[in-house]
């Protein structure tokens, strides 16, 4: 017999399985709605088969009412009149008349339960998160094990918003510190659910560069920002070599007219001196956390990457927060001058297009992309860059 002509207890068992997966069930009596009783429509039969494959079809048959007098669904026939055969019974729907009679066929009895008490619980506590658990229904049963710890630590942000202070200061009965840090990801999905917009960054997005601190008003270990002063009149209590944490360093507002950032710590410690100007040792693709510093607000911002598709990948996005940034030494002709010291390496930017970026910029950044070319940085003469700096900044 044809596997496709009647439903083997197998293949409806896996069928019943599917509608549990979509989480249905869930959502029903999330909803105070009912999917029951649930139908399964199986094939229709046609009379040539009825006839050619009468016995095995029979056989199939008489297996599947076994099964559904094991678990208690119920097969609805249909009949069909044979001109040979005479009315034949033939199933045609599969129906689970109550909600247990399914969890018991699918043995989902003590996990559906177990769902019903966690999401009545956080409910209870917070019915913003109905919505949430509508959406994602068995992201509570990933996290069942831990779910009264992931609700304790939601009350506490909906009592004490932004609370700034470390995660490890965090004072929540119950619940370690350690805890927080291994469930981030899940602990912001359900923040943003219950907080009020005005108790969170909700521009923030991402666990990088602390962002779960960072949205949600946390105390974290900040990036360190190394800048040498090239003037040795702006020196702050005569030093000019100095680190400081990100929110200190977007406090300081130097004197500088003009303002170096460059990708590579030797490049900033051997930059030349320069009238009212600082360098910045820069931080790659996290650049964007140099947005609102003080600093390098209404200056001169000159951007000096390694000429690659990073580099130009870089310099587009730090142009997001500083329109004015210009690009140093990152063009056709730097690139031709030192072209016996450019290197085959593939770039981690695979952008075909980048916003922010001049025509000219564009273009090379094509160039760089489709042949894979990289000048690093430090490949590139402290005469040429001395020369450039003469000839082009005042």
């Amino acid at each position: 017999m044809h596997s496709d002509l009647i439903i083997t207890p197998k293949a409806l068992k896996q069928r019943a399985l599917k509608i549990w997966q979509r989480g249905d069930i869930h959502r029903s009596w999330l909803q105070k709605n009912t999917c029951f009783p649930l139908q399964i429509s199986l094939k229709s039969i046609s009379s040539k088969s009825l006839l050619s494959e009468y016995t095995e079809l029979q056989d199939a048959i008489y297996t599947l009412r076994l099964d559904s007098q094991k678990y208690a669904y119920l097969i609805i026939d249909k009949a069909i009149t044979h001109r040979q055969l005479g009315e034949q019974k033939i199933p045609a729907v599969i129906s689970f008349k109550t909600e247990s009679i399914f969890l018991n066929y699918l043995a989902k009895s003590a996990e559906f339960s177990q769902f019903q008490a966690l999401t009545e619980k956080s409910l209870q506590q917070d019915g913003l998160l109905l919505d949430w658990l509508i959406r994602y229904p068995f992201k509570v049963m990933q996290y069942a094990e831990v779910w009264p710890q992931l609700l304790k630590v939601c009350a506490y942000f909906e009592a004490h918003p932004k609370p700034d202070c470390y995660i490890r200061q965090l004072d929540i009965k119950g619940v370690d510190t350690k805890f927080i840090e291994q469930h981030k990801n899940i602990l912001s999905e359900l923040l943003t659910q219950i907080l009020a917009e005005s108790s969170y960054q909700a521009d923030i997005s991402g666990l990088k560069n602390n962002g779960f601190e960072r949205r949600y008003g946390l105390r974290y270990d900040q990036p360190l920002i190394r800048l040498r002063i090239l003037d040795a009149s702006l020196a702050i209590q005569r030093l000019t070599d100095i680190t400081l944490t990100l929110s200190e360093f977007k406090q300081l507002n130097i004197a500088a007219k003009t303002v170096f950032i460059v990708e590579n710590k030797v490049t900033m410690l051997a930059f030349p001196d320069h009238p009212q100007a600082i360098v910045i040792f820069g931080l790659g693709y996290a650049v964007n956390l140099l947005a609102d510093a003080q600093c390098l607000q209404d200056r001169t911002v000159y951007y000096w990457g390694d000429l690659d598709p990073d580099g130009l990948a870089i310099l587009a996005r730090l142009r997001q927060y500083y329109p004015q940034l210009k690009s140093l030494l990152m063009d056709a002709k730097t690139l031709e001058k030192f072209s016996h010291l450019v290197v085959d390496t593939p770039a981690k930017s695979t952008e075909k297009t980048l916003q922010h970026l001049t025509q000219a910029e564009n273009s090379l950044y094509q160039k760089l992309l489709q042949e894979s070319l990289r000048l690093e940085q430090e490949r590139i003469s402290f005469t040429y860059l001395q020369a450039y700096l003469d000839e082009n900044i005042s």
